[in-house]
């Protein structure tokens, strides 16, 4: 019945257009929640059949006018009981290692999806690698037409010809055009009008010059850290993998769309798995089999921790940009003559809290469900 259920909320889930990125986890962790309570549900029946035929073996057994020949078979298959429920333990705890294993690899695949949207989002985001023209005075072509006015108008005797490399600083550059309006010559009224035309480009640029260096760097670290972390699952789906012996890489895996042969080899190390517990429960070789599959989830526990903190980081550091490109004082009396990129800018500030909001902060992977499955706390 809980099988039916589940696949007749998948059934609306999908028809309803739910499949999103956090719906898919939540489906994740749904389905492995369900398979969890089916096992335990397996396990809590067999277990209590050995019990109640325990129970009457041992009511037999108390029976002092038993025969010998009976009472040794009888404690004999006392015995055995015993070791079908120690077995049927043992069984239980490599189907929900196998199940915490195989929803590990379902996340790792979604996370791995979700730190390329990263990646393609800040390389969509033209705006930041203008942000530099954007805070140079000498970026704007109505800047360099004013200043090739005003710098005509200096006394010939006054001239002076700033070296190219000073000439293309944002902070000296409006400081000697400030000074060529003063002590230039020609009409005064034309010389106010040219510094007027460009009041707001100089006002703009020197007031917001370490503003947006600061987007641009802090922008840069994050697109640098989020390579980290692409890199980082990319190891860690190779050391998760390679302890049932599958050796493709993340990124072919995913091309090739060749998940179904990493659950085939999945499928060949639980094998080999059940039959050295079947065997010896207790054998060195079962207890590193399991041990290693544990292993494998907690790095998973590790990497999860850390895309939670990148992100958390990343929807932080885009608030604070949104503080910074929202608090030029000047902006109503200057809009007219601000640079559309500067808009384009707010835009993409607004866009990425957005994302980062919705698109990349998975609420489910903090949440307590997540966590006991993994830990495998749930029954």
């Amino acid at each position: 019945m809980k099988q039916l259920s589940f696949v007749f909320f998948l059934l609306c889930a999908f028809s309803a257009g739910a499949y999103s990125d956090t719906s898919q986890l939540n489906l994740i962790i749904m389905d492995w929640d369900n398979n969890v309570q089916i096992h335990w549900a397996q396990y809590h029946s067999t277990r209590q059949y050995l019990v109640d035929e325990l129970k009457h073996t041992n009511l037999i057994l108390a029976d002092e006018s038993l025969a010998i020949l009976d009472y040794v078979k009888t404690l004999n298959r006392k015995v055995e009981l015993i070791e079908k429920i120690k077995y049927e333990e043992e069984v239980l705890g490599v189907e929900l290692t196998k199940l915490r294993y195989k929803k590990g690899l379902e996340i790792i695949r979604l996370l791995y999806e979700k730190v390329l949207g990263l990646d393609h989002h800040f390389s969509s985001l033209q705006t930041y690698q203008n942000i530099t023209s954007l805070s140079n005075p000498n970026a704007y072509p109505e800047y360099q037409n004013s200043k090739a006015v005003l710098e005509r108008q200096l006394k010939k005797e006054n001239s002076l010809q700033l070296p190219l490399l000073l000439e293309t600083n944002p902070y000296l550059s409006p400081a000697f055009s400030l000074i060529t309006s003063v002590l230039g010559t020609g009409n005064k009224m034309q010389r106010e009008n040219e510094l007027d035309n460009i009041s707001c480009i100089l006002d703009f640029t020197a007031r917001m010059n370490s503003e947006l260096a600061t987007i641009y760097y802090e922008t840069e670290y994050l697109r640098e850290s989020n390579v980290t972390l692409k890199e980082e699952c990319v190891d860690l789906f190779e050391e998760y993998v390679e302890v049932v012996r599958y050796h493709t890489p993340l990124d072919v895996c995913r091309r090739e769309d060749d998940w179904d042969k990493v659950y085939e080899a999945l499928d060949t190390y639980i094998t080999d798995l059940e039959t050295e517990i079947a065997e010896d429960p207790h054998s060195s070789k079962a207890i590193k089999l399991q041990v290693e599959l544990e292993f494998a989830v907690d790095r998973l526990i590790n990497f999860i921790n850390k895309y939670n903190a990148f992100i958390e980081q990343g929807a932080k550091y885009y608030q604070k940009f949104e503080v910074i490109i929202s608090n030029y004082p000047n902006e109503e009396e200057c809009k007219a003559k601000l640079p559309i990129e500067f808009d384009a800018l707010k835009r993409d500030i607004n866009y990425s809290i957005d994302r980062f909001n919705e698109a990349y902060d998975i609420s489910a992977l903090r949440g307590s469900k997540l966590k006991d499955l993994l830990y495998g706390f749930s029954e």
